[in-house]
Protein backbone atom coordinates (compact mmCIF):
# COMPACT_ATOMS: atom_id res chain seq x y z
CA UNK A 1 0.00 0.00 0.00
CA UNK A 2 2.76 2.40 0.92
CA UNK A 3 4.57 1.49 -2.26
CA UNK A 4 1.52 2.36 -4.36
CA UNK A 5 1.15 5.72 -2.58
CA UNK A 6 4.87 6.39 -3.08
CA UNK A 7 4.62 5.51 -6.79
CA UNK A 8 1.57 7.77 -7.23
CA UNK A 9 3.39 10.57 -5.43
CA UNK A 10 6.48 10.14 -7.61
CA UNK A 11 4.31 10.04 -10.74
CA UNK A 12 2.57 13.25 -9.64
CA UNK A 13 5.91 14.95 -9.01
CA UNK A 14 7.25 13.77 -12.38
CA UNK A 15 4.08 14.96 -14.10
CA UNK A 16 4.39 18.32 -12.38
CA UNK A 17 8.00 18.69 -13.48
CA UNK A 18 7.08 17.76 -17.05
CA UNK A 19 4.21 20.26 -17.00
CA UNK A 20 6.52 23.02 -15.72
CA UNK A 21 9.09 22.19 -18.39
CA UNK A 22 6.50 22.40 -21.19
CA UNK A 23 4.94 25.56 -19.68
CA UNK A 24 8.37 27.17 -19.46
CA UNK A 25 9.01 26.50 -23.15
CA UNK A 26 5.61 27.91 -24.13
CA UNK A 27 6.16 30.99 -21.95
CA UNK A 28 9.60 31.60 -23.49
CA UNK A 29 8.06 31.38 -26.96
CA UNK A 30 5.31 33.85 -25.97
CA UNK A 31 7.80 36.31 -24.49
CA UNK A 32 10.06 36.02 -27.54
CA UNK A 33 7.12 36.81 -29.83
CA UNK A 34 6.11 39.71 -27.59
CA UNK A 35 9.66 41.08 -27.61
CA UNK A 36 9.76 40.91 -31.41
CA UNK A 37 6.42 42.73 -31.65
CA UNK A 38 7.72 45.43 -29.31
CA UNK A 39 10.89 45.79 -31.40
CA UNK A 40 8.70 46.28 -34.48
CA UNK A 41 6.59 48.89 -32.67
CA UNK A 42 9.73 50.66 -31.47
CA UNK A 43 11.15 50.82 -34.99
CA UNK A 44 7.86 52.22 -36.25
CA UNK A 45 7.71 54.82 -33.47
CA UNK A 46 11.32 55.85 -34.13
CA UNK A 47 10.51 56.32 -37.83
CA UNK A 48 7.47 58.46 -37.00
CA UNK A 49 9.61 60.45 -34.55
CA UNK A 50 12.24 61.04 -37.23
CA UNK A 51 9.61 62.20 -39.75
CA UNK A 52 7.99 64.53 -37.22
CA UNK A 53 11.39 65.94 -36.26
CA UNK A 54 12.07 66.73 -39.90
CA UNK A 55 8.66 68.39 -40.24
CA UNK A 56 9.32 70.52 -37.16
CA UNK A 57 12.69 71.59 -38.52
CA UNK A 58 11.09 72.53 -41.83
CA UNK A 59 8.20 74.37 -40.18
CA UNK A 60 10.51 76.55 -38.09
CA UNK A 61 13.19 77.13 -40.71
CA UNK A 62 13.97 80.76 -41.48
CA UNK A 63 13.03 80.23 -45.13
CA UNK A 64 9.57 78.93 -44.15
CA UNK A 65 9.01 81.74 -41.65
CA UNK A 66 10.01 84.32 -44.28
CA UNK A 67 7.72 82.69 -46.87
CA UNK A 68 4.74 82.79 -44.47
CA UNK A 69 5.52 86.39 -43.53
CA UNK A 70 5.57 87.42 -47.21
CA UNK A 71 2.65 85.40 -48.58
CA UNK A 72 0.22 85.08 -45.70
CA UNK A 73 0.94 88.20 -43.68
CA UNK A 74 1.85 90.55 -46.52
CA UNK A 75 5.18 91.49 -45.00
CA UNK A 76 8.28 92.38 -46.92
CA UNK A 77 11.90 93.21 -46.38
CA UNK A 78 12.40 96.71 -44.98
CA UNK A 79 13.54 99.32 -47.47
CA UNK A 80 15.44 101.37 -44.93
CA UNK A 81 16.50 100.54 -41.42
CA UNK A 82 16.34 103.12 -38.68
CA UNK A 83 18.19 102.73 -35.43
CA UNK A 84 17.13 104.39 -32.19
CA UNK A 85 19.73 104.95 -29.55
CA UNK A 86 18.45 104.28 -26.09
CA UNK A 87 19.88 105.96 -23.01
CA UNK A 88 22.26 103.92 -20.90
CA UNK A 89 20.27 102.62 -17.93
CA UNK A 90 23.08 100.76 -16.19
CA UNK A 91 24.02 102.19 -12.82
CA UNK A 92 27.65 101.81 -11.84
Amino acid sequence: MQLVVLLILLAAIASGICFLYVWQGVRIAELTAQAEELRTQLASAEEVNRILGTRIEQAFSMERVAEIARNRLGMGMPKDVRYVQLPDTSSD
